[in-house]
C-alpha cells in the first residue's frame, strides 16, 4: 500500500520534480494519460535504457511543394521521383547540428551511440537519461505490456534548434491492428476452378467478389513488368506462407509467395499453428487482387521475448513505436529493393502519439511519397471515435481520430459494408485531424461537404468536437471491410475475418495494378496518388463509385472495434459521419473501379 502510495505521487509530482530549468527548453509533456495506462514501478537507476535523438532535418520546408510537384497530374514534373541517396543529400541535418548533439552525448558520458545521419541511438542509464532530459522516466503498462517512459523531456536550450525529438519517451500509444477477428467457424470457401462457379457475396467475401465489386476481373497483370506491392508488419505478427497457398489454391489463384525483409530485430514466425490474423488477411487480399504479381513484408519488430542491441530499441520502445524505425529502414533502401506501393493496417488514436513524434513520422511518409512510393493507411475501426475525450487534462468531449490515417501525406482507407450497394460501415473511422492542417489536394472537396453535404445544425453542433474541421480530412477511398465477413486462412483453418484492415491491402492491390498498366506503358508509377484521386470526380468512367448510404458511428461509450465499454470515456450523443454525395468522413471520395481508372492513369 505504501509503494502505491508513493508511485501515485510520484506520477503526478516526478516529472515537475525535473520540469523545464534554467537552460532548457520543454521538448514535450503528457498532462494526461488514457485511464488504462497504469504506473506500475519505478526502474533502477543503473537500468540500461536506449534512446534515439532525431536531428532537425534541413528543409524540411520545401517537402509539400516538392510532393505536389511530382504527385500532381498537371505539374510539368508530375513522376519525376527522387532516389535515396537525393532525399538524404536534400534533407539531411546540418553538420552543425550533428556537431553539437554529438558533443553534448559525449558530455554526458555517452560512449555506446551509433550515427545513422538523420537520428543518432544511444545507450545510458535510467539515471543520466534523467538527468540529461530533465525528465522523469518510470514504468508504465500499456494495454498490458510495460513500458518505460517519461511524462515530459527538455533538452538544453541551445540544442533545441538542432533536436526534433528523443524517443521513446512521452508516447503511451497502444498501436493496434486494424481488423476484426470473429470466432473461427465452419465456412467453407467456393473454390474458384472455373467461370460458372456460383458466389453468394452477399453471405461472404471471397476473390471473385472482391474482382466484381472492383471491377478487376478481366485484368491482366504481367508479373515482369516491374510493379511490386508490399505490407507492413508489427507487434509480432507473421504471414505464414502455408496459409497462403491454402488460400490460392481454395480460389485458383496462382501460387505466388511473397518475401520477407526483417527490420530492427523482427522475426519471421512460420509456425503453421499459429493464428497471425493481421498479417495472414494482408497477404491473402493482397495476393487476391494482384494475382502474381511480386508482394514483400516487412516485419517490424514486435513484442517480447527481445534480445536489444544498440541499434534496436529496447523493450520498452519495441513493443508499440514502429513508425519511425519502419520508415527510416524503407527510406534508406534502394529504389530496386521497395514495392511501390505499401500498405499497412496498424495505428493510434492520434492523441496518444506526441505531436512532434506524429510529425516526424508524416515527413518520413511525405519523403516517400517523393521516392514514388503510395503508402496507404488502414483509416481505423472506431468509427468516430472511442474515448473521445481530451487528454490535455481538460477532459473535453471530442472526436477521436486515428494516426498516421490522419497525415495528409498517406493514403487513408476507410471501410464499406454490404453488398450491391454497397454503403458506409458503421465503424469505419473518419473526420478531421487535430495535428495536420487540411490538405491542399482536398481543400474543394471538403469545403463542398461542409457548405452542401452537412445541415447548419449539425455543422455547428460537430465543430466544437472536430476542431472546427480545420484538420487534414479522412479517409480518401475505401474498400469492403466486414458485413459480410471476408473467409481466409488462419492457422491452417478456414476463418472470417474484416475491418479497415481488409480495405487497405485490397485498395494497395489495385494501385499495383495501375502501375502494372502504366510501367507496361512505359510510364512513371503513381506514387503519391492523393492529388490524382481527389480530381477524378465520381461517376460513370471517372474510376470512382460514390458511396451514398450508410454512415459512420462513434463515441457512444462503447470501442466498436473490440466492443468493450470506454473506461473514462465521454458519450457524445448522436455523433456520425453519413456517407454523401462526393467525399464524405466515412468513405472519403468513394470506392475504386479498377477498369476505369487503368483507363484514366493511361490518359
Amino acid at each position: 500500500m505504501l509503494l502505491a502510495r508513493m508511485l501515485k505521487v510520484c506520477l503526478l509530482a516526478c516529472a515537475s520534480s525535473y520540469a523545464v530549468v534554467n537552460g532548457a527548453t520543454l521538448m514535450s509533456k503528457m498532462t494526461a494519460l488514457h485511464p488504462s495506462v497504469k504506473l506500475v514501478g519505478l526502474p533502477e537507476d543503473s537500468q540500461p535504457i536506449t534512446l534515439q535523438v532525431g536531428l532537425k532535418l534541413q528543409r524540411i520546408g520545401e517537402l509539400q511543394e516538392r510532393l505536389k510537384a511530382v504527385s500532381t497530374p498537371d505539374s510539368p514534373d508530375y513522376g519525376r521521383y527522387m532516389d535515396a541517396d537525393a532525399i538524404n543529400k536534400l534533407f539531411t541535418p546540418s553538420d552543425a547540428s550533428r556537431t553539437k548533439v554529438l558533443g553534448w552525448l559525449k558530455e554526458a558520458g555517452i560512449t555506446d551511440m551509433a550515427d545513422h545521419g538523420s537520428y543518432i541511438n544511444f545507450v545510458t542509464t535510467v539515471s543520466n537519461a534523467n538527468k540529461m532530459l530533465s525528465s522523469s522516466f518510470q514504468n508504465f503498462d500499456v494495454a498490458g505490456v510495460k513500458k518505460l517512459r517519461t511524462l515530459e523531456y527538455s533538452v538544453p536550450d541551445e540544442l533545441a534548434e538542432h533536436i526534433d525529438l528523443v524517443s521513446p519517451t512521452t508516447f503511451f500509444g497502444r498501436t493496434k491492428a486494424h481488423a476484426v477477428l470473429p470466432p473461427k467457424r465452419e465456412y467453407m470457401p467456393y473454390p474458384r476452378q472455373n467461370s460458372n462457379t456460383t458466389l453468394n457475396c452477399a453471405r461472404l467475401i471471397e476473390p471473385g467478389c472482391l474482382e466484381q465489386m472492383y471491377n478487376y476481373g478481366s485484368y491482366r497483370e504481367d508479373a515482369a513488368s516491374g510493379s511490386r506491392v508490399g505490407f507492413g508488419s508489427f507487434l509480432n505478427q507473421s504471414a505464414i506462407q502455408k496459409d497462403l497457398t491454402l488460400y490460392q489454391k481454395a480460389y485458383g489463384l496462382p501460387l505466388n509467395n511473397f518475401s520477407v525483409v526483417l527490420i530492427n530485430g523482427g522475426e519471421d514466425h512460420q509456425d503453421p499453428t499459429r493464428d497471425f490474423g493481421e498479417a495472414n488477411l494482408d497477404s491473402q487480399f493482397m495476393s487476391a487482387v494482384v494475382k502474381t504479381l511480386p508482394i514483400t513484408e516487412f516485419i517490424t519488430a514486435g513484442k517480447p521475448p527481445f534480445v536489444p542491441n544498440l541499434d534496436i530499441p529496447d523493450e520498452a520502445s519495441n513493443t508499440n513505436e514502429p513508425y519511425l524505425e519502419y520508415y527510416q529502414f524503407l527510406l534508406n533502401q534502394t529504389s530496386d529493393a521497395l514495392p511501390q506501393v505499401i500498405s499497412n493496417s496498424y495505428g493510434d488514436d492520434e492523441q496518444t502519439v506526441p505531436k512532434e513524434y506524429a510529425i516526424r513520422v508524416c515527413n518520413l511518409i511525405g519523403m516517400m511519397g517523393l521516392r514514388g512510393i503510395t503508402v496507404l493507411e488502414s483509416s481505423g475501426d472506431t468509427g468516430v471515435g472511442a474515448p473521445c475525450q481530451s487528454n490535455d487534462g481538460r477532459r473535453r468531449a471530442e472526436f477521436t481520430p486515428q494516426f498516421p490515417g490522419t497525415c495528409p501525406y498517406i493514403t487513408a482507407v476507410g471501410g464499406t459494408q454490404s453488398y450491391a450497394p454497397e454503403v458506409a460501415w458503421a465503424a469505419s473511422s473518419g473526420g478531421f485531424s487535430n495535428y495536420f492542417g487540411r490538405a491542399w489536394y482536398q481543400e474543394a472537396a471538403v469545403t463542398d461537404y461542409l457548405a452542401s453535404r452537412l445541415s447548419p445544425e449539425t455543422k455547428e453542433r460537430f465543430s466544437q468536437y472536430a476542431g472546427g474541421f480545420r484538420g487534414r480530412a479522412f479517409p480518401d477511398v475505401a474498400a469492403h471491410s466486414l458485413s459480410p465477413n471476408y473467409l481466409f486462412y488462419a492457422a491452417g483453418s478456414v476463418a472470417m475475418t474484416g475491418g479497415t484492415s481488409a480495405a487497405a491491402p485490397v485498395v494497395a492491390g489495385l494501385i499495383g495494378l495501375i502501375n502494372d498498366a502504366r510501367l507496361r506503358a512505359g510510364k512513371p508509377v503513381m506514387g503519391f496518388i492523393n492529388p490524382w484521386l481527389y480530381g477524378l470526380g465520381s461517376g460513370n468512367g471517372t474510376g470512382i463509385t460514390d458511396v451514398t448510404g450508410g454512415a459512420a458511428i462513434g463515441c457512444t461509450g462503447v470501442n466498436l472495434q473490440t466492443g468493450q465499454t470506454v473506461v473514462g470515456g465521454s458519450v457524445i450523443p448522436g455523433a456520425m459521419w453519413n456517407a454523401t454525395v462526393g467525399w464524405d468522413p466515412a468513405t472519403g471520395v468513394g470506392m475504386p473501379d479498377l477498369l476505369a481508372l487503368v483507363k484514366r492513369a493511361l490518359a
